[in-house]
């Protein structure tokens, strides 16, 4: 019962993002560590935000990375059936905000690299433990981890978040813009006089409509690209004609698609409107920018996974929503499994949820993987410095 009773501690913890808290969450492995006699190295991002490391040298000049994200999102203002910082147990199923996204993935993990310390195991490869700070907003964690490491190999990346036990090899990438049209307020009983940046917004609208249809493209097994208008504010009150209007959009994309050329059309195609006095002025900001994330089938550590599962190959997934691979492997040139045991369907909902067994499948699935993975099978190494120009 102790790998339950890891996870239940880790779920007490409110790592909520913001504002993180992260470091609360990497006591809990230095105290482990510290116990078991395992090193460990500690990154402090901010007073209370933090990275943790944990290095098992392996036989050969391989390297494995097991990565995962310490923060979660906010619990919500629903109330929960089950309290969401405390680890309750109902049945087969471990209750908590982070159960499933995801804080069980990341005690998973750990434990299976823990018990082959404790074993006296030696990996093939060198396997290294990352849990990060900071993914459910900036990523700030593996920016971070990047920064100080720019020419540490890593020959392949297993990211835990939740997949209900399937294989996938890849995430849609997102691309976060926000758009303002600017005018100019009269009253609204003239409105002649002014420059009415909502109206101009609608066409900024039927622009994005055209787009959404141009840059739909689907790659298996990630599935279709998308684009959709989240959020519109304008106007100051009922009786002024607006003279800003914003709106965000949420773009998600599939390989090969570049987020660059995607905004260099955008900006084309409404300075386009502004020669046609259709549109006044404009601005365009990158809020995040996350892109795909896809690796081939017949790389190893796919293989690998597959072979611990004893399924065919064709059996493989893609994810929409995005990972840290998408920062520390941002041109897909580290083959990277995506692995873990929470329902994707349950991350960021209320009364979340991971199955006690699948949790527990899981830990011997990344203990099996870590085995596996060797200098034989191991594809080309790549730098995080190579990965990122």
């Amino acid at each position: 019962m102790d790998e339950i009773q890891f996870l239940q501690e880790i779920l007490q913890i409110n790592s909520s993002n913001p504002p993180g808290n992260e470091h609360k969450v990497t006591e809990v492995f230095i105290e482990r560590c510290k116990k078991k006699g395992i090193p460990f190295k500690l990154t402090f991002l901010e007073e209370n935000r933090s990275n943790f490391e944990v290095t098992l040298k392996g036989k050969g000049d391989k390297h494995l990375f097991l990565c995962g994200h310490m923060d979660t999102v906010s619990p919500g203002e629903i109330e929960w059936d089950h309290a969401p910082f405390s680890g309750e147990i109902v049945g087969e199923r471990i209750y908590g905000r982070g159960a499933s996204d995801m804080k069980s993935g990341l005690a998973a993990m750990y434990l299976a690299l823990e018990s082959l310390y404790l074993e006296k195991d030696v990996p093939p490869a060198t396997i290294t433990f990352l849990a990060t700070a900071g993914e459910e907003v900036d990523s700030c964690g593996a920016r971070a981890f990047l920064n100080n490491n720019e020419n540490r190999v890593i020959d392949a990346l297993v990211i835990g978040e939740p997949t209900n036990e399937k294989i996938v090899v890849g995430h849609k990438g997102a691309l976060w813009l926000e758009i303002s049209t600017f005018g100019k307020t009269a009253h609204g009983a003239m409105p002649h006089q002014g420059i009415n940046a909502v109206d101009h917004m609608v066409e900024v609208i039927k622009v994005l409509d055209r787009l959404k249809i141009d840059w739909k493209l689907e790659r298996e097994p990630l599935g279709s690209s998308s684009l959709a208008v989240t959020m519109i504010n304008g106007g100051i009150q009922t009786n002024v004609i607006p003279d800003k209007c914003t709106i965000r959009i949420d773009i998600r994309t599939v390989p090969p698609q570049s987020h660059d050329r995607l905004m260099v059309e955008l900006n084309t195609e409404l300075n386009k409107l502004v020669e046609r006095n259709i549109l006044y002025q404009f601005n365009i900001t990158k809020v995040l920018d996350r892109p795909p994330v896809l690796t081939p089938v017949t790389s190893d550590i796919i293989q690998c996974a597959f072979a611990i599962k004893d399924e065919q190959d064709t059996n493989c997934f893609g994810v929409s929503y995005y990972t840290d691979a998408a920062v520390l492997n941002p041109r897909s040139v580290i083959p990277t499994l995506i692995y873990g045991p929470g329902d994707e369907k349950l991350a960021h909902q209320p009364n979340e949820w991971v199955s006690i067994s699948s949790y527990r499948r899981s830990i011997e699935f990344y203990k099996s993987l870590i085995l596996s993975y060797s200098n034989e099978t191991a594809d080309s190494a790549e730098s995080l410095q190579g990965g990122v120009k």
